[in-house]
């Protein structure tokens, strides 16, 4: 199913897991729209065009920057696994450990720390916020 040798993609992933992939204690979100809010959040805190961090390429350096933010942002804020944020933003999994690892020393920096707090905060509030709707339903 999935090739060690090329990062797994949404369109790689079998139909029924495509549009949902597990959320921290189990409960199921969906994880397209999960992806868009953090791009949106660090698109918007970080002043770039959110189709830039789509992009398949790495781009200029604060491009990368901001998109290895989004992943920590998932795998942080999220809890999803590092192989989910590898498919959320089709990167492999040890390019998203990466992006984690690099983000987690640089919040040595007390600006950025207060940034990624502050998005780390509007992204849990959004996901409790969709768990909540989801069980209601």
């Amino acid at each position: 199913m999935f090739n060690s040798k090329t990062p797994a993609t949404p369109q790689s992933m079998p139909p029924s897991a495509r549009n949902k992939l597990t959320f921290g204690s189990g409960a199921k979100l969906e994880s397209v729209a999960l992806s868009r809010l953090i791009l949106q959040a660090v698109a918007s805190a970080f002043g770039i065009r959110e189709m830039e961090l789509r992009a398949s390429t790495r781009r200029c350096a604060a491009v990368a920057f901001a998109r290895q933010v989004a992943m920590y942002l998932a795998h942080v804020a999220c809890g999803y696994s590092l192989t989910e944020v590898g498919i959320l933003f089709q990167r492999d999994r040890t390019t998203a450990a990466h992006a984690c690892r690099k983000i987690e020393d640089c919040r040595d920096d007390p600006d950025l720390d207060f940034c990624l707090d502050c998005l780390e905060s509007a992204v849990r509030g959004w996901a409790f916020q969709q768990q909540t709707r989801m069980r209601a339903q």
